[in-house]
């Protein structure tokens, strides 16, 4: 799944760091600013498949 978070810096570390207690992160993508709001940035979260014990299931 493929999550994007608008916001300043503070708000989307907050809420990355809210979306990784509830589900694994496989990968985020490079911070991209928003032309059309100063101090506002857009990234995109990649979530990894559930893992139990040591190997990822698909």
């Amino acid at each position: 799944m493929r999550i994007r978070i608008d916001g300043t810096y503070a708000e989307i570390v907050h809420a990355a760091n809210k979306i990784r207690t509830i589900l694994p992160i496989g990968s985020v993508s490079p911070v991209l600013p928003l032309h059309e709001r100063p101090h506002t940035w857009r990234v995109f979260l990649d979530t990894a498949p559930k893992r139990t014990g040591r190997r990822w299931i698909t």
